[in-house]
């Protein structure tokens, strides 16, 4: 899904300590190990090199600082050009947070034959895929786990399980529909232990991909939508028929301070020069909403 999937990593790094809300700037730059060199889309040769905390990196989409969070998870000491000597477990260890968000697990969603995604190899030998890990462009979610992920972040850290169904009626003589026999009630399938402080500066970092002010921000196009939206935008290299292609995904809430609805969506194995599609479906999308579904005078 690419950098969709980033403020599930932010926050694990929260959670695990290794950044603090007052305490997360780091300097973004190229990251190499044994030969292989892999860098953020606005700075490939580290003629940019920018410090971030960790809403910025989120506003600005940055591959270094999630590949820089993900070695101090591992307790890894970054050499530029040593070797990557990191434990396997750190595979675990960004699995875990992802999947409190619903990153790699069944959602419960009440349709049978759900998928949790794809799992690349985690041993020792692909311990370079960590780094891809951990900015979104190695394991495979569903749409949906995406927009449970978003939704959990939006709502204060309640993963709920989506439903198809919202009641169950009986038929009455006539064939018309009869009394409700059962309702189906939210469920929460577990709560995100994150202080207030360390959300905030996730939903700051989301925010700000629309609205901030980094000429890097990657969200600009969708600061027309009314009311405006948080979201986080997902380019992933993709490869299609032999052929090199991009997939673009798209996660977002809103209205950003008082959420009541989330969009996601991906777009698999468009041309490699494709960029805003993602932006510009999400705009239709929205506008739909709010003129068929639910009107904007209704929002608090």
């Amino acid at each position: 899904m690419g950098s969709v999937v980033k403020g599930a990593m932010v926050s694990g790094a929260l959670m695990d300590g290794v950044i603090t809300p007052t305490n997360s700037t780091l300097t973004d730059q190229p990251i190499t190990t044994g030969g292989v060199k892999k860098s953020s889309w606005f700075n490939h040769n580290g003629g940019s090199n920018i410090s971030v905390d960790a809403s910025g990196a989120l506003e600005v989409s940055s591959n270094s600082y999630m590949m820089q969070l993900a070695m101090k998870e591992a307790r890894f000491k970054y050499v530029e050009g040593g070797a990557l000597t990191m434990n396997p477990s750190i595979f675990s260890k960004l699995r875990g947070y992802f999947n409190q968000f619903g990153l790699g697990v069944n959602t419960g969603i009440d349709i049978p034959g759900e998928s949790t995604g794809l799992k690349g190899a985690s041993g020792r030998s692909h311990i370079g895929s960590a780094l891809d890990e951990s900015f979104g462009n190695y394991d495979a979610y569903t749409t949906m786990q995406v927009a449970q992920y978003m939704s959990t972040i939006a709502n204060g850290g309640y993963r709920i399980a989506p439903h198809i169904v919202q009641s169950i009626r009986g038929t009455s003589k006539n064939g018309k529909l009869g009394p409700v026999k059962a309702t189906v009630m939210p469920k929460v399938l577990n709560h995100i232990d994150m202080t207030k402080a360390q959300r905030d500066v996730v939903k700051r970092g989301l925010y700000d991909v629309v609205h901030g002010t980094n000429t890097y921000k990657t969200g600009g196009e969708l600061d027309t939508i009314k009311p405006e939206i948080s979201a986080k935008t997902g380019t992933a290299q993709t490869f299609y028929n032999g052929n090199e292609t991009v997939t673009l995904s798209l996660a977002s809430f809103a209205p950003s301070t008082n959420p009541q609805v989330v969009v996601a969506l991906a777009m698999p194995n468009l041309g490699v020069n494709a960029e805003s599609n993602n932006m510009q479906l999400a705009k239709r999308i929205y506008a739909a909403y709010w003129k068929e579904v639910q009107s904007t005078s209704t929002v608090k």
